[in-house]
């Protein structure tokens, strides 16, 4: 957990609470990128004994369990809340104002976030639904979502570099929504969202993310130019555009790629470092997914058609290239 950035107290009370600290058999691998809200805790021999209870602080933990358990122990003060098996995919809500503490005798793997009441307000604000005081799960339960969302937190542990905060971001609010709805017994209101940004606030949404190409900007940056929540930013952002901010974003990585393969005879890596990417690989399956055809293939029938650069022919030939609805394409990310 060594880092330059002050990490929150709830974590360094975790890993010394569970014995991590100092152990060759425990690896605590928290998000930067998200300001330290979800990490991952792996311990290859089981703890030594019950864990010292969480003290003084609040929220939540929220546990996906990525390797099966065969036994754990949680108390919430004194009271032993739940014991037996937990599968892979299993969740618990964990309420820290409880003083929550586990045994844990077996090797285990697991990712944990930390979910404010803040965060949880915030959502209930901006959707118009019943504010939630309570998260209740059973314990050990699978929770499909948290389980398919979580692989992609977990993908962002490992190639830190390679993920933006303003993705994350929307990741996370999609957890958070879940976590209202369907922890904290909620139903949506049927009323439809209406109120996109104002043209002011469109204009400063764009500026910021056009200069944030490679998306390392968080959506709360973003939202607090505009003067809203994150919530009403990223719902108002939708309603004007038709996307969420950073779909919006890829596209116009993908779209300013096109421009220098149009305009300049760059090399497709030095286009992709221009536009955002992380190397050439990452624009050619952006840029596939979009149009339909690698950038290489485009470049090539592009030139072939105009004969040449910067022609009104490369322009025709960039235009009848069918574009498809993004939205679908990402549908099975968010």
């Amino acid at each position: 957990m060594a880092t330059s950035i002050e990490v929150p107290a709830v974590w360094n009370q975790i890993a010394e609470n569970m014995y991590l600290n100092n152990s060759p058999t425990a690896e605590i691998q928290l998000s930067e990128v998200s300001a330290f809200s979800f990490g991952r805790l792996r311990v290859t021999k089981g703890l030594p004994d019950i864990t010292r209870p969480v003290v003084g602080e609040s929220g939540y933990i929220i546990a996906l369990q990525l390797k099966a358990i065969p036994f754990v122990e949680l108390f919430l003060g004194k009271k032993k809340v739940s014991s037996g098996y937990y599968p892979t995919g299993a969740v618990g809500a964990i309420n820290l104002e409880e003083e929550p503490a586990c045994f844990l005798p077996n090797p285990f793997d697991a990712l944990a976030l930390h979910v404010t009441q803040a965060a949880l307000d915030e959502i209930s604000y901006a959707h118009q639904m019943p504010y939630v005081d309570r998260l209740v799960w059973e314990y050990g339960t699978v929770d499909p979502v948290v389980h398919h969302l979580g692989q992609t937190l977990l993908s962002s542990l490992e190639h830190p570099d390679q993920t933006s905060k303003i993705f994350i971001d929307h990741v996370l609010q999609a957890l958070n929504c879940h976590f209202v709805y369907s922890y904290g017994g909620v139903t949506i209101s049927p009323r439809k969202f209406r109120g996109g940004l104002s043209p002011w606030q469109m204009r400063r949404a764009k500026e910021l993310l056009e200069a944030h190409l490679d998306g390392n900007i968080a959506l709360q940056q973003v939202a607090e130019a505009c003067e809203l929540s994150v919530s009403h930013f990223a719902r108002a952002f939708k309603e004007s555009f038709h996307k969420p901010p950073y779909r919006w974003l890829l596209e116009r990585r993908v779209d300013q790629a096109r421009d220098f393969m149009m305009n300049t005879r760059l090399p497709l890596a030095d286009i992709a470092a221009r536009c955002g990417f992380t190397d050439e690989s990452a624009l050619n399956r952006s840029f596939k997914r979009i149009y339909g055809i690698t950038p290489g293939v485009w470049r090539r029938e592009s030139n072939r058609s105009s004969g040449g650069l910067s022609s009104s022919s490369t322009k025709a030939f960039s235009s009848s290239v069918p574009r498809q609805k993004y939205e679908q394409v990402a549908s099975s990310t968010l």
